[in-house]
Formats: C-alpha cells, structure tokens, sequence
C-alpha cells in the first residue's frame, strides 16, 4: 500500500509542527517523504508473529542501593565557598524583570 506525500500533506505537517517551510522545500519535500514511508513499508512485510513484544532487547535488571537516611552537609560548609553569600543563602543576579 503505498501512500504518497501531497504538497497539502507537507503543509499540513508543517503548520502542526510550526516549522516554515521555504518554496523549495515545499517543491522537494512531497517526493521525498514519499520515497522514506515507501522504505518504512517494507517492515510491513516482516513476519513477527512469533516475536515476544519486548521493551528492552537485552535483559537488564536494575541495581539500586537501599534507601537510607544519611548526615547531610551541615548548612555553613554547603554556602562557605559560595562567591556571594548574605544571611546564609546565595546572592544572584535578578532575572525577572519588573514592570513599573
């Protein structure tokens, strides 16, 4: 069943993607998606039916280390080496702007 790619298609495509497209894209793109989908129908034609659904293809098992409460960095060595420290907290630069 091969689909082909229209120029509406490719607009479409497009406009959901919010890319612009120039006019040579437009004139190019139709026939070379086409010739990409008609590559992807050939896995149509593979036989899986025997194939066991996996989400990994390797067997992997997941190693975590138990979840244990630990003595955290006290507060005065977490800001000791900061570059501008006031009160206790870090100084940054203000990011948002205030409108008057």
């Amino acid at each position: 069943m091969k689909q082909t790619m229209t120029l509406k298609d490719i607009q479409a495509l497009a406009e959901t993607a919010r890319i612009e497209l120039t006019s040579a894209e437009k004139a190019v793109f139709p026939e070379e998606i086409s010739v990409i989908m008609a590559l992807a129908e050939v896995f149509d034609e593979v036989d899986v039916g025997s194939v066991s659904p996996t989400v990994y293809p390797l067997e992997q098992s997941i190693s975590m280390r138990a979840d244990e409460v630990e003595k955290s960095l006290p507060h005065e060595d977490a800001v000791a080496n900061g570059p501008d420290v006031v009160d206790g907290y870090f100084r940054v630069p203000r990011i948002i702007e205030e409108d008057d």
